[in-house]
């Protein structure tokens, strides 16, 4: 796995550029909500200044049309009023017929207009109610039936409204004659012509009762078309208002008068004194933790190994932190593993150099006899060297990545009986094999040998005779169990570690060179298991190794 791989992907809640995101997005989102409020509310007051203006200039052109078409006959004579409202409006004010033909106008326009364009139509006989200030009530409400009188016993009667807005200066001095009889007579025509009996009465407010409150609409509609006939001789004939030119003049909120200059001044300075302290915040959270780490890094590299920087930050800056800690802590562990194997080599090194120098001196001088023991001793010793430079080799070879391996399926059965086989000639202790039917492993057969042969020879020198050291095998897993005198707790932790002796008094005859243990983790750890040992003092070892399960490709 490279170091990329190897690095896990910072969350993105605490991810560096999603914070830079989110800030480059908050600073615009500042510049935006200003500009957007600024032009907003601009708008906003203009528009409402304008509207205001001019619903209220219209309002006050077609009340005063509305006026003059309830108490005329015609718009003859409406010339002056309309060059007058004109004049008010600050725009032309034009009366057409319902087909757009001019009538009135205060201008020069004299051709016929779209009445798709009027602003509103002129009719005293139903005006529009919103625009209408001498008008204060909206379309009359129908009341509810309610019973009245008939004969003898109550009878099912209904109180009927007109629909129309009648203007109030179109009634005034006509409801008298109206309810002589012209309007009943209209209404009671128009019933009989739908089938239905005249109405019970005519009221003061131009309300009829009837007999039959199932036909409301129909009545409604009868009055309706009764008081337009009977009134449309007294007023003057609907007609359409058009308008046009500005209406009126809205003040806007932000002009580039000296005073709004300064507000525009102000609203730019505020934005960019909070983008600079923002991008400021951002440029020290970055900074800061880079200058600790270079100060840091300079340091270890003055030779203070001890040196760590903060981990306090959980984004990429946090994580390189963490990366570089890392890398101090494995480096002053190496170094304090290369102090102590120099150490530990040139004292191994040492004893069977002197040993052989010594013998080889007492032959020069004819202390000892150069003879076929003295060879014997000399060999043992080479041999003892020999075995100590492989061993530092294999161990070279792993702590470089290139302890090689050629895998293939490994039967248990027929493997643990190799490897017990070769040490029961001069094991002192009783060595047995116990295999799961069909267990295998996939490793490299040579390389899995020389590991669980440093184990199960570890495990026989440290039993007495007569003990038992036991060979287990399952499928991915193999355990080697003794039962001599195991490892205080003090000292478990390192029998992994080089030149680790358990008993440090131990010579190299009974404690060997300290190595086997160390090249029995490099061995599994190279093919991706574990090795792990559970101990205690008079009661034994459990060595455990743990390979995955790998097919073979």
């Amino acid at each position: 796995m490279s170091g990329a791989d190897a690095v896990a992907r910072v969350p993105w809640q605490h991810s560096l550029v999603v914070r830079l995101f989110a800030l480059g997005a908050l600073v615009a989102l500042v510049a935006v909500v200003a500009a957007t409020w600024a032009t907003v509310r601009v708008t906003t007051v203009a528009v409402q200044q304008e509207q205001q203006e001019s619903l209220h200039a219209e309002a006050q052109t077609y009340d005063a049309l509305i006026g003059f078409a309830a108490t005329h006959h015609s718009w003859s004579g409406a010339q002056t009023l309309v060059e007058r409202l004109a004049r008010d409006h600050d725009g032309d004010v034009i009366i057409t017929d319902n087909a757009g033909r001019v009538l009135l106008s205060s201008g020069d326009i004299t051709q016929s207009l779209s009445p798709d364009g009027a602003r509103a139509r002129l009719d005293p006989l139903n005006v529009e109610t919103a625009l209408s200030r001498s008008f204060d009530r909206g379309p009359r409400e129908q009341p509810p039936a309610r019973p009245v009188p008939c004969g003898a016993q109550e009878c099912s009667s209904d109180v009927v409204s007109p629909t129309l807005s009648l203007d109030p200066r179109v009634q005034g001095p006509l409801v008298d004659d109206l309810i002589a009889s012209p309007l009943r007579a209209q209404v009671n025509r128009c019933l009989t012509q739908v089938g239905l009996a005249p109405i019970s009465r005519l009221t003061v407010d131009l309300d009829v009762v009837v007999a039959y409150p199932e036909r409301r609409s129909t009545v409604a509609g009868c009055l309706d078309g009764a008081l337009r006939t009977v009134l449309s001789p007294n007023v003057a004939p609907p007609a359409l208002l058009h308008l046009t030119g500005r209406g009126s003049h809205a003040s806007v909120f932000w002009d580039l008068s000296g005073r709004n200059r300064t507000r525009i001044a102000l609203l730019a300075g505020g934005v960019l004194v909070v983008t600079l302290v923002l991008s400021a915040l951002l440029a020290a959270t970055i900074a800061g933790p880079l200058r600790r780490m270079a100060a840091t890094a300079l340091r270890a590299g003055d030779g203070d190994l001890t040196v760590r920087v903060p981990e306090s930050r959980r984004d990429e800056v946090g994580q390189v932190a963490h990366a570089f800690n890392r890398m101090a802590d494995r480096r002053q562990v190496l170094e304090e593993a290369r102090l102590r194997m120099v150490s530990d080599v040139s004292h191994e090194l040492r004893t069977p150099l002197a040993n052989v120098r010594g013998w080889i001196e007492a032959a020069q001088d004819g202390v000892v006899p150069a003879d076929r023991q003295l060879l014997v001793i000399l060999h043992e010793e080479s041999l003892h060297l020999q075995a100590l430079v492989e061993d530092l080799h294999d161990l070279s070879l792993g702590d470089a990545g290139e302890l090689r391996l050629e895998r293939q399926t490994i039967e248990l059965p027929d493997f643990l009986d190799q490897v017990a086989t070769s040490f029961r000639a001069t094991a002192g202790a009783v060595l047995n094999v116990s295999v799961d039917p069909g267990a295998q492993i996939v490793a490299d057969p040579v390389r899995m040998r020389q590991a669980i042969g440093n184990l199960v020879a570890n495990a026989l020198r440290h039993t007495p005779a007569g003990g038992r050291v036991t060979l287990r095998g399952a499928p991915e897993t193999i355990v080697i169990t003794d039962t001599g005198e195991g490892i205080s707790d003090d000292e478990l932790p390192f029998v992994f570690d080089r030149f680790r002796r358990v008993d440090p008094s131990r010579s190299r005859a009974s404690g060997g060179s300290g190595l086997g243990l160390a090249i029995v983790r490099q061995i599994v750890e190279a093919h991706g298991g574990r090795v792990t040992v559970a101990s205690a003092p008079d009661k034994g070892t459990i060595v455990t190794v743990r390979l995955p399960t790998s097919p073979l490709t």
